[in-house]
């Protein structure tokens, strides 16, 4: 696959995972009822679970608290809508 950035091109790279015989067979059915293989499910997983965090803001900016209450932090996360 090409991107219009070639910064973002596929690189392809050889790894050694472990998962649970339950979980391979889940992975194992997604590929075929997407027609592609396994590699590219495990590609489009880890691709999904990491685009997030390019758009988070910028982290310099955060001010992290020595403290706060719990209601503090429920609030903040209510205004991040994180829970």
């Amino acid at each position: 696959m090409k991107s219009a950035n070639p910064e973002n091109e596929y690189i392809p790279i050889d790894l050694r995972i472990s998962v649970r015989r339950d979980t391979l067979r889940l992975i194992s059915e997604m590929a075929q009822d997407m027609g592609i293989s396994i590699n590219e499910v495990f590609s489009f997983l880890a691709e999904d679970s990491v685009i997030d965090l390019e758009l988070l803001e910028d982290l310099n900016e955060i001010e992290i608290p020595h403290k706060c209450s719990i209601n503090d932090l429920k609030n903040a996360l209510l205004r991040k809508k994180l829970c």
